[in-house]
C-alpha cells in the first residue's frame, strides 16, 4: 500500500470505533495481525484482518487504570458469564473477547523509531499507534495489508 492508503486505511477504515478480537505475531513471526469487527454497519459484522508485515518492533501496554486492574483482579471477570453469575459488579471485564478501538489508529511515517528502524533496515518503515479501552498497541512495520474475513461469528461476544 502506499503511504496514503495506509493512512486511510488505519484512520478511516473498520478499525475506527472496530472490535479488536485477536491481535499477536503470526505463527512466521515476523508479521502481526489485528482482527477487527466492523460495528459501523448493523446489521452486518463484517470482520478484517490487518496484516502488518515486517514489525520488528511491537509494544502492548494496559489502558486499563491501576485502580481498575486492582477491581477486576479475580477470574471472575475473564469470562462474561462468570461475571454476569456474580452479579455483574461494575468492573473492567477482560472475558468480553474484544477490545474498543476507539479513539483508534494512528500512522506515524516519519516518528523518530520509524527514522531509525528504516536506517537499521535499509526499508521504509513506519509507527503505528493503536489505542483501545484495553491495550494500547504500537508497531514499527513496513507494509500493511487487508484482508475482508466475510461476517464475524457469534463466538465472539459481540
Amino acid at each position: 500500500m502506499t503511504a496514503d492508503e495506509i493512512r486511510e486505511c488505519l484512520e478511516r477504515g473498520p478499525l475506527f470505533d472496530g472490535y479488536i478480537v485477536k491481535h499477536g505475531f503470526v505463527s512466521f513471526l515476523r508479521d502481526y495481525d489485528l482482527v477487527v469487527v466492523a460495528v459501523a454497519s448493523p446489521p452486518r459484522r463484517p470482520q478484517y484482518r490487518y496484516r502488518f508485515s515486517h514489525v520488528p518492533f511491537a509494544i502492548v501496554t494496559t489502558a486499563v487504570s491501576d485502580e481498575t486492574w486492582k477491581k477486576s483482579w479475580a477470574d471472575d471477570y475473564t469470562n462474561f458469564q462468570a461475571w454476569q453469575r456474580v452479579g455483574s459488579p461494575p468492573r473492567y471485564v477482560w472475558g468480553v473477547g474484544y477490545s474498543v478501538a476507539y479513539p483508534g489508529a494512528k500512522c506515524f511515517e516519519d516518528s523518530k523509531l520509524a527514522r531509525e528502524w528504516s536506517s537499521r533496515l535499509g526499508k521504509p518503515m513506519r509507527e503505528v499507534q493503536i489505542k483501545t479501552n484495553g491495550h494500547d498497541l504500537t508497531l514499527i512495520f513496513h507494509d500493511l495489508k487487508m484482508e475482508d474475513l466475510g461476517e464475524a461469528n457469534e463466538s465472539i461476544g459481540v
